[in-house]
């Protein structure tokens, strides 16, 4: 609170734009039943991307490196930890009882690092309560400052992510890769890289489509794969959203919610709306939509578009905000600090990564270099 306070006293102008731009997304934390706990989740949610937007440039920058280098080394100390628990089954250092009891979720603790066996066995989830967290994160790593990363901790997040099972992880990570660097492209390599990417994400499909199809009878691949995707005709047309669909009724009332299109569709029906109805909730676009309406979904959508360099870099901008909607449509958290700062410091200072690399980055061999985020 003493650093925004100061922060407000002298700031340049557009830094004063930029937080007036990110207060209106105090709706997405603000509890209609509660003035208390609208002012708590303001201040623990809201405040420190507010204290954030108004930081300079170079301290921005600075943040995201020290978040990125945090991440990995929670990471590498994880993966061991990880490696024991499958291998000898190590007790753990204490556990949690999550939700009621019979019901909720049992946590063992360890060494920076949560273990739940209760439908996440042999996930690995490093310090987070979903092994999904580390899935999503680590592909905005990749995506917005892999020329950041030495090789080593680029096989750190490439080793967690594929161990963390995450089925967005496994259907982004190369695409990802590919097209990480692509504001180092000249037009002629751009157009190559459309051209050969269209090529060949036609052939995945296909090959997908093929290799999905074979796991429908098997007891255990037919939950983790076939079901995750709608059918039809034997083609995949959709993803399931598995955190949603599991809640009992929720389909049909969601439906109801958007064919009323009465107020409530664009101001929603109240924080906790779930935890009222259900007894309980779940991380979804759906419920987002549900509980806090459309017209902060299209206004988060202006925000994180405004910060793309559309004229510059539009090829890029259409991949980012594609990727963005991916990570909304599974866990609706972006206007949260970690992952704001990971996406507007990727997004407006990759000059300032530039210019830290300049010396060492060659566009003519993008694919090459590895950087230290230190």
């Amino acid at each position: 609170m003493y650093a925004l306070l100061v922060l407000l006293l002298r700031n340049s102008y557009k830094n004063y734009i930029l937080a007036a731009l990110i207060f209106p997304v105090w709706w997405a934390y603000y509890n209609e039943s509660s003035l208390l706990i609208s002012i708590q989740l303001l201040y623990s949610g809201i405040l420190p991307v507010l204290t954030f937007a108004l930081l300079r440039d170079e301290e921005r920058f600075k943040v995201a490196q020290w978040y990125i280098k945090l991440f990995i080394s929670l990471l590498i100390i994880g993966l061991p930890i990880y490696l024991l628990i499958n291998l000898f089954d190590i007790p753990p250092l204490f556990s949690i009882q999550r939700g009621e009891v019979g019901k909720g979720r049992i946590y063992d603790n360890y060494l920076f690092f949560y273990w739940s066996r209760a439908g996440v066995e042999n996930r690995f989830s490093s310090v987070f309560d979903e092994p999904g967290v580390v899935g999503t994160i680590i592909p905005l790593i990749m995506f917005y400052y892999r020329r950041m990363l030495s090789r080593f901790e680029f096989w750190v997040l490439i080793i967690s992510g594929v161990l963390s099972l995450s089925l967005f992880f496994l259907i982004v990570f190369l695409p990802v890769i590919y097209f990480s660097n692509t504001r180092l492209l000249r037009t002629k390599q751009l157009a190559f890289r459309i051209a050969f990417s269209t090529v060949f994400i036609c052939i995945s499909y296909v090959t997908f489509v093929f290799a999905a199809r074979s796991t429908q009878d098997d007891p255990i691949l037919s939950h983790r794969v076939y079901n995750r995707f709608e059918w039809q005709n034997d083609w995949i047309v959709g993803v399931v959203n598995n955190r949603d669909t599991r809640i009992r009724g929720f389909e049909s009332m969601y439906q109801g919610f958007i064919d009323e299109s009465d107020a409530d569709l664009y101001t929603g029906r109240g924080k906790d709306y779930m935890l009222k109805v259900y007894g309980g909730s779940t991380l979804s676009y759906r419920v987002f939509v549900l509980e806090r309406g459309i017209l902060i979904l299209v206004y988060l959508t202006f925000l994180f578009a405004y910060f793309h360099p559309w004229r510059k870099y539009l090829i890029f901008s259409l991949i980012s905000m594609l990727i963005l909607m991916l990570v909304f449509f599974q866990r609706p958290m972006l206007y949260s600090l970690n992952y704001f700062l990971l996406v507007y410091v990727g997004l407006k200072l990759f000059e300032m990564q530039a210019e830290n690399k300049s010396e060492e980055i060659d566009p003519n061999n993008e694919n090459s270099p590895y950087y230290s985020v230190s």
